[in-house]
């Protein structure tokens, strides 16, 4: 499969040199306009040296321009020594990189409160312009810095700066006398437009340059590294064919280098993977013929290892019911024997109970004799308790007349004192004695009719307790009379027990001797069993190694079996896969 150009190692190379040729441009062009830059300031600071040095010796006739100028502004028309120097600023001013050359008195002076300098001379253009001599010039900031800067190191360049007439460099210089006294300051206005625009130019023409000779070198490089790569394209055709199965193709290069020497690699890998590939052609025989020896040969075991198998199974199945019936049989033997002395035991402790219940029960029938007399005396005094509840209710009945009889005379005597209390208050003073007295007894009389009626109450009371209880002596004489009739039948009853348990004692002791001998014979028949259950427990544990041993092997022989036909069928697609290739 032919590989699309844009894919392809010439064009990633081609196009990896091409960006390290446009970057190498790049860089060169930077260090271009860095350079031009430099060599633009550089003609700067020339022109500016060559406006300064004929300003140093003239000295005297900038002296005479600073007088004749604060006399009269147009001095530098009439006046030789002004008129001489005002024409170095007009020949300063016609180089193509300046724009305004001019002159400042070295004294400053301030205009609204702003540092200022007084206009000496300058070219005619800023006449022109409203600047003449002996005015007031408020610089801009960058403009007096670079005053400044001259007046102390003798010259200054500005950094670009704008103001109303456009945006400039300046070029400032300090005249000096021969004594060293600062005469003027002498500056000189480069176009910043103009600059740019020149710096721009060689710039463009710096890229252009750089871009085309980039594509220049990145198609010739293109083609060379095409032509360098042919090899490979051939190099590739023949690993495409070897993927394929093809290994017998060669690969000739004639060009040395690391190319010539991938192609002798690959010839190397061709030749030792055909030597390989018949190598495995053979072993895969081989391994094909073993593998179908080993599967019948294992085919075989694995018959004869189930027939084994199956037996030693029905072997175990048989031993392992035959410890099942031993052991149960065994179960059953220790139940029987177990019961049997449980029933030895239990003759012996009723033997021993029914000896007991005698004893028990001649002492309940005395008992019971003893109940029978106690009850009959409690049923003696229950009916003379009952006797003497109806002789004291009669008595309540008694005093419940007399209190009526006390409450009636109670009422009299309060109805008599009442009536005293009504004669004496008729007889006034005399008788206010008796009225006292009959106050008295009537108080008496009416706490005697308070008393009668407790009294009345009370025997109320006692009547009703006396009737509930002469009520429940009743019943509890009734009930007193059928619990001895009961004791009665219940002594009748202790004394037929009593034979009874005579009988069962002599029974038991035949049955706890006969028990006994029961229990010798059943432990000797558990004893037998539990051995011949051991035995069969032997006999099955044996029987499921060998099985489990069988089955092992039946396990390893399947795969034994398995991987034979597994073996085989690899060794067959093994030789499949030899034969696609061509030798």
């Amino acid at each position: 499969m032919k590989v699309p150009y844009f894919r392809s190692l010439a064009f990633r190379i081609s196009l990896l040199a091409g960006i390290c040729c446009l970057l190498l441009c790049f860089v060169l062009t930077y260090v271009s306009y860095r350079h031009l830059t430099s060599q633009v300031y550089d003609e700067l600071n020339a022109v500016e040296n060559m406006f300064h040095s004929p300003l140093m010796l003239q000295i005297n006739e900038i002296e005479k321009s600073k007088v004749e100028s604060k006399k009269n502004a147009e001095a530098y028309k009439t006046v030789p020594e002004v008129v001489q120097v005002q024409g170095e600023m007009d020949r300063a001013a016609s180089s193509d990189l300046v724009e305004n050359a001019y002159m400042f008195y070295p004294d400053w002076t301030t205009e609204d409160g702003q540092p200022a300098l007084l206009n000496l001379l300058s070219n005619s253009e800023l006449y022109d312009g409203g600047e003449l001599p002996a005015m007031s010039y408020v610089p801009q900031p960058a403009l007096y810095d670079a005053l400044k800067e001259a007046e102390a190191s003798g010259y200054s360049v500005t950094k670009p700066y704008t103001d109303d007439l456009g945006t400039w460099i300046s070029a400032i210089s300090a005249i000096r006398d021969k004594d060293g006294k600062l005469v003027a300051f002498a500056g000189l206005d480069f176009n910043y437009k103009l600059i740019q625009s020149i710096l721009h130019k060689r710039l463009i023409e710096s890229i252009t340059a750089g871009v085309v000779a980039g594509v220049i070198f990145m198609i010739l490089l293109s083609i060379a590294v095409r032509i360098s790569l042919r090899g490979i394209n051939r190099l590739s055709t023949l690993a495409q064919n070897a993927a394929n199965g093809d290994l017998s193709g060669q690969l000739t290069i004639k060009s040395g280098g690391e190319i010539g020497l991938l192609g002798e690699n690959f010839n190397a890998m061709i030749g030792n993977l055909r030597s390989l590939i018949e190598h495995i052609a053979e072993s895969s025989r081989q391994v094909s013929g073993a593998s179908e020896k080993l599967l019948n040969g294992a085919a075989e075991t694995v018959q004869a290892t189930q027939a084994i198998s199956g037996s030693i199974e029905q072997l175990s199945s048989r031993s392992e019911e035959q410890l099942v019936g031993a052991q149960e049989n065994s179960r059953a033997m220790y139940e029987i024997t177990t019961g049997i002395q449980r029933i030895a035991e239990s003759a012996g402790e009723s033997s021993r109970g029914s000896e007991e219940a005698m004893q028990w029960t001649a002492e309940g029938n005395q008992h019971m004799q003893q109940n029978l007399a106690q009850m009959a005396q409690a049923l003696s005094e229950i009916r003379q308790g009952v006797q003497a509840m109806t002789s004291l209710k009669a008595l309540s009945e008694e005093i419940g007349a007399i209190t009526k009889m006390i409450a009636e005379v109670t009422n009299r005597t309060n109805l008599l004192a009442l009536n005293a209390s009504i004669e004496a208050s008729r007889a006034g003073e005399h008788g206010r004695g008796f009225a006292v007295v009959s106050r008295e007894i009537r108080t008496l009389a009416e706490q005697s009719k308070v008393s009668s009626e407790q009294i009345d109450e009370l025997i109320g009371r006692v009547q009703q307790e006396t009737q509930s209880a002469f009520v429940a002596m009743d019943r509890g004489m009734v009930e007193v009379e059928a619990i001895e009739t009961v004791v009665q039948k219940a002594d009748q009853a202790f004394q037929q027990l009593a034979l009874t348990v005579q009988m069962v004692a002599a029974q038991m002791v035949d049955v706890s001797a006969v028990s006994e001998e029961m229990s010798a014979g059943s432990e000797e028949v558990s004893a037998s069993i539990t051995e011949m259950a051991e035995q069969s427990r032997m006999t099955s544990e044996m029987t499921k190694s060998i099985s489990a041993a069988s089955e092992r092997q039946l396990a390893t022989m399947s795969e034994v079996t398995e991987t034979a036909t597994r073996l085989n069928g690899m060794s067959g697609e093994l030789q499949q896969a030899v034969e696609k290739f061509k030798l």
